[in-house]
């Protein structure tokens, strides 16, 4: 880039890329939380370093936290600093800051690891300063319509002018080659060959005929693979890459005490738990429900001492704060037993996670291997979990039916934020007596064309350029930390929170209540400080036994589905079973009659709770092609709609008027998730019937 005269303000671009590809290569949302730690911190280190080495950041404008920042840093370098300068002291810090953390993972790693770790991270930054001490051009001006002084000016064409430049240093492929080795691919990212903890053909080994690094036994020695404190399974090979998110050493050194994060079963069955813990703490207690939260974990010490002799050295009771803060807290308040309980993993509160032969997979162990006492006792120990999970759900259904759970007072502890009503009752209507669910939701969420909402030009504010950017980044920081807070109070976790872009997981019940939360605090935040500001979310729902990592695919993918609509501004929901993919949608966030969906699809779930059946769903299927051929002709197609509605109502009392009302206002109902389209075609009716189902899904699963 340009270096022009040093007695005018540089300007500096850098970007850390392969961001979002680092963290959704992950099998575990343990990895998931590292690695978006990770490149949180470094980019902490990157605005640190600007400043550090002379410049002034300005997106962001500061990062005392690494929670919330992007990975784009645009920073102004002052006159008599250079910015090139600048940007290269920033990039060797980061790359410095990448290898002290892989030196937790590798302390003394060889050639081939050393390699590998030189692919992280991926570092571009372009830098401009004007060419002579005026540096405001009548050909660039800051605001056209507005006036601004030539200070202004020139940060504007700085900003324009590396924003460019980056466009075009990002098509540059530049990196070096890899060399591969003839190993199996990295079971995570497939980017790199994998390795594993024991020795063997996959095994990383030094490069013949070249000294190793400090440490390494050299030419000859015996070759190494993964640390083995690192927990993989017996098929599991991870790169060096990603072998350091997967390092609990790693995490515990960015994190501390928030290095633990919630797996998808706790996620999921959060709400059931947390409701266990609300009957728990009501005065008076409930030592039934005392006594089976105590034999629930003895059961879990039992199966884990059986572990532990069959040879899964790394089976644990949880020992710390529950990853999730709503349960810690309910769990602080109800005291006694509840303490130790709610640090279990979410997956023991499901009863077929106790069975002997899943567990002794999980582990890496054959059945046929294990001495006949360690299996023995750990058919004793899961048959004594799974009674007293039912025992669980049967006192927490008792108390739901004597009402011992009706009291106002945690009105505002943010319980009923959390899913549970004063009186003990969710709110969705589904009884304790059902358990806890197995499904929860990554909530996807990314404003809608940032990088054109800061052009200069559609600064909508009184302020300078620089002044409005410095505004809009406290302004996203601002919200991140709010979005993190609202999954917290909904029972789920946020991975990453950057104000503008957002991936977190909440229990499936919550899901939709957490999208449209985020996207007001986002909207309450940018009205005044963007033109026209709107938000692409998606949500994914998916068991808790799915693959992560096909997940977090599918919800990006859903998320460029929303993205593609005409306007942007949309919604997507995608229900993924067991078994596969069962309905997807996009809807515009505002729908027929001004209604966002995510409270259309809730008045449809209520529906199908009431009088409506969800048999609905298949009827209308079944009658799509004339719907559409109807709607083609211009005919009353919503008298068809209705006439489907009046045959699956519950109850026949009343007189032929009522019948007719209680159909047409059910009909309004579904109908707010019909895609607004003139003329409906066979597309848009299946595309209403997957929302249909997509409601029907969370009748069933969404508690």
């Amino acid at each position: 880039m340009t270096r022009g005269g040093q007695d005018a303000d540089g300007y500096v671009l850098l970007t850390l890329g392969g961001v979002q590809p680092f963290i959704a290569a992950s099998r575990r949302t343990a990895d998931l939380w590292a690695a978006s730690q990770v490149m949180s911190r470094l980019c902490q280190v990157a605005v640190q370093a600007i400043r550090r080495h002379g410049g002034e950041p300005v997106l962001p404008s500061a990062a005392d936290s690494a929670d919330g920042l992007p990975n784009r840093l645009f920073a102004v370098a002052p006159a008599g600093h250079d910015p090139a300068l600048i940007a290269r002291s920033a990039a060797v810090e980061v790359r410095q800051t990448w290898r002290e953390l892989a030196a937790l993972t590798f302390p003394s790693p060889n050639l081939d690891v050393l390699s590998d770790l030189d692919t992280m991270p991926t570092l571009r930054w372009v830098s401009w300063t004007p060419p002579g001490p005026d540096a405001a051009s009548p050909g660039h001006p800051a605001d056209p319509g507005r006036t601004a002084g030539p200070q202004d000016a020139a940060y504007a064409r700085g900003w324009a002018i590396c924003q460019a430049a980056s466009g075009a240093r990002r098509r540059v492929r530049d990196f070096p080659g890899y060399v591969g080795r003839g190993a199996q691919p990295c079971s995570l990212c497939g980017l790199r060959e994998g390795l594993r903890k024991s020795r063997g053909e996959n095994a990383c080994r030094p490069v013949p005929g070249l000294p190793g690094p400090p440490g390494h036994p050299g030419p000859g020695g015996e070759p190494t693979g993964l640390p083995s404190t690192l927990r993989v399974t017996a098929t599991e090979r991870l790169c060096p890459v990603c072998a350091v998110k997967r390092d609990s050493q790693v995490a515990d050194t960015l994190l501390g005490s928030r290095a633990a994060f919630p797996s998808t079963a706790t996620v999921a069955t959060a709400p059931f738990r947390l409701a266990v813990l609300v009957a728990l703490a009501r005065p008076g207690g409930d030592a039934d429900l005392a006594a089976a939260l105590t034999e629930h974990r003895l059961a879990l010490i039992d199966v884990v001492g059986a572990l532990h002799d069959a040879g899964a050295a790394d089976a644990r009771v949880t020992a710390g704060p529950s990853p999730l803060p709503v349960l810690e807290s309910a769990a602080a308040e109800a005291g006694g037993p509840a303490r130790g309980w709610v640090r279990m993993d979410g997956s023991w509160s499901l009863p077929d996670t106790w069975q002997p032969e899943s567990l002794l997979h999980e582990y890496g162990l054959r059945p046929a291997a294990v001495d006949a006492g360690a299996r023995s006792a750990l058919s004793l120990g899961c048959a004594r979990g799974r009674a007293a999970v039912r025992t669980l759900r049967a006192c927490l259904s008792a108390a739901d039916a004597a009402g011992d759970l009706d009291d106002t007072d945690d009105r505002d502890n943010g319980v009923e934020a959390a899913g549970v009503r004063p009186d003990g009752v969710r709110p969705d209507g589904v009884g304790a007596d059902e358990g806890a669910a197995t499904y929860l939701a990554l909530l996807v969420q990314d404003a809608d064309g940032m990088g054109r909402a800061l052009d200069p030009a559609r600064n909508p504010t009184a302020l300078g350029t620089r002044a409005w950017h410095e505004s809009v980044s406290r302004a996203l920081v601002e919200v991140a930390g709010r979005q993190s807070e609202a999954l917290e109070e909904l029972s789920g976790r946020a991975v990453y929170a950057g104000g503008d872009d957002l991936l977190g997981m909440v229990p499936a019940v919550h899901a939709l209540r957490a999208a449209r939360r985020c996207r007001e605090l986002f909207l309450a935040e940018a009205v005044g400080l963007l033109r026209r500001p709107s938000v692409c979310s998606a949500i994914v729902y998916f068991h808790a036994s799915y693959p992560l990592q096909d997940a977090l695919v599918r919800a990006r993918e859903a998320l460029e589905e929303a993205k593609r609509r005409p306007g942007k501004n949309s919604l997507s929901v995608v229900v993924v079973r067991r078994g596969g993919e069962k309905a997807a949608i996009v809807l515009p966030w505002r729908g027929r009659g001004g209604a966002e969906p995510t409270v259309s699809l809730d008045a449809v779930v209520a529906a199908f709770r009431g009088e409506l059946s969800p048999r609905l769903v298949a009827s209308l299927h079944g009658s799509r092609y004339g719907i559409a051929s109807l709607a083609g002709d211009g005919l009353d197609y919503p008298a068809e709609v209705r006439r489907l509605v009046a045959r699956h109502l519950a109850g026949g009392a009343g007189s032929e008027a009522e019948r007719y009302q209680r159909s047409a206002s059910f009909t309004e109902v579904i109908r707010t998730v019909e895609p607004p389209v003139d003329r409906l075609s066979v597309a848009d009716v299946e595309s209403w019937v997957d929302a249909l189902a997509i409601a029907r899904f969370l009748v069933q699963e969404g508690r």
